[in-house]
């Protein structure tokens, strides 16, 4: 989970300090105040470049340049090198830059390519299955007389249904690999899937989605068009009973309304669920491009690597895929900072590696000062404050007064860190006093 440390009883009682120094209980690493981030900033999937502009023509082979916009005014551009990226997906991202992607790769390979399947022979085999599905809707509807989008629209979903999602729904299943083997699924995997279906059945098809959830949208010659609950196998059934269907695709929005950073789509319900009384669609609900759907795939990828795998240099790398993708995705930018946040915490409390925490939430700063009330300063003092106390207890005064005028620089003014710092005098006295 997000975390955020409380300043409240922390800072005001500095007898602790002196103390601790008296006695030089506690071993502390005092960190190299002119680090460079080599565990973060630098890393091996990321490197944050800030402001300053970065070449393509500088970076290596498996590396990657995504340049998104700072969340302040001005919005100046922020640079970030991605990493360890493989041939196929950087030739899919350049691709992306290019709008040339469709043309070589296409909505199903582009998603599974993003989840990491690399064997072609596995991709063919699982799109024959879907052109199979399709030809097979097709004669049928053809067979029937009936040819219209819309029975083709019903007949598509239905057919997906009963062939291939033939399993209860599942938060986790993301991946199409997964959908097509195991025949779960969860919002994002089915929607992928229908748009791919109706894409190879000639449909008009976008994707829908709003905080926690993405569906269907088939449009019509004639100006109207047709929302999907992908994730209802009784969708059509309920098309008789327009507060049952209506109350079927809102029944989310009361949960997701105000995105949830750390918990991404996980508030996705299971179809099974019984519906609400009839609710207006959500005002939040966007059309999207299938680029911005596979946007969703890095942002679900991410949210997992944060969430349950806690990597956090790898989480936010897959929300700047994310954000790379679809730079009006809140939720994939809320996310980074939550990993931003999360991994600097980490680096202080578990590694004691203030000086690159400091750095970290540095970055934060510039990409998004106002995030979460203001939560990368907040936690940038309580981090110079361990430092400085590590320090002091060490019995390095004058190193510990030197992160104080750095920390001074960034936080200036702070009265937990000034209160810290008579302490550290107050302290450094005592011991002078004791040598004697």
């Amino acid at each position: 989970m997000e975390t955020t440390i409380s300043l409240k009883n922390r800072y005001s009682f500095f007898l602790r300090l002196i103390a601790a120094v008296l006695v030089l209980l506690v071993l502390v690493p005092a960190g190299n105040l002119n680090a460079t981030e080599q565990d973060e900033s630098r890393s091996d999937v990321l490197t944050f470049h800030g402001k300053e502009k970065v070449s393509p023509d500088s970076l290596s082979a498996d590396s990657f340049l995504v340049v998104l916009d700072c969340k302040t005014e001005p919005r100046q551009k922020y640079s970030f090198i991605l990493r360890g990226i493989d041939p196929v997906e950087k030739a899919l991202l350049q691709d992306i830059q290019s709008g040339k992607w469709a043309a070589h790769f296409g909505l199903f390979r582009s998603a599974m390519i993003i989840e990491g399947i690399r064997d072609a022979g596995l991709i063919k085999s699982y799109e024959a299955r879907l052109n199979a599905l399709v030809s097979q809707v097709l004669s049928a509807q053809q067979a029937a007389g009936d040819v219209s989008p819309q029975s083709l629209t019903r007949a598509l979903f239905e057919a997906m249904h009963q062939e291939i999602l033939t399993q209860p729904y599942n938060i986790d299943c993301t991946e199409l690999s997964k959908v097509m083997e195991t025949g779960q699924f969860n919002c994002v995997s089915a929607t992928v899937l229908f748009n791919c279906l109706a894409e190879k059945a000639g449909l008009n098809v976008c994707a829908l989605e709003m905080p926690g959830h993405a569906l269907s949208r088939v449009k019509f010659a004639d100006g109207s068009a047709m929302d999907l609950e992908t994730t209802c196998p009784t969708w059509f059934d309920l098309q008789s009973d327009q507060d049952r269907q209506m109350a079927t695709l809102r029944r989310v929005a009361p949960v997701v309304a105000q995105p949830k950073p750390l918990t991404g789509n996980s508030t996705d319900p299971s179809p099974a669920t019984a519906p609400e009384p009839m609710m207006e669609l959500p005002s939040n609900l966007r059309e999207i491009t299938p680029v911005q759907l596979l946007a969703t795939i890095y942002y679900n990828i991410g949210v997992d690597l944060l969430t349950a795998k806690m990597q956090h240099p790898e989480a936010m790398a897959a929300n700047i895929k994310a954000l790379y993708l679809d730079r009006d995705n809140e939720q994939a930018w809320a996310n980074l900072c939550a990993a931003i946040n999360n991994r600097a915490l980490e680096l202080t409390i578990q590694k004691k590696k203030y000086d690159l925490a400091t750095i970290l939430l540095e970055q934060g700063v510039a990409l998004d000062p106002a995030y979460d009330n203001g939560k990368f300063r907040h936690n940038q003092v309580y981090v110079f404050y361990e430092w400085i106390s590590g320090l002091a207890r060490l019995g390095h005064f004058d190193k510990a007064r030197e992160v104080f005028v750095y920390a001074n620089q960034r936080v200036p003014g702070d009265k937990y860190l000034l209160e810290l710092i008579s302490g550290v005098n107050l302290a450094e006295e005592k011991v002078k006093q004791q040598r004697k």
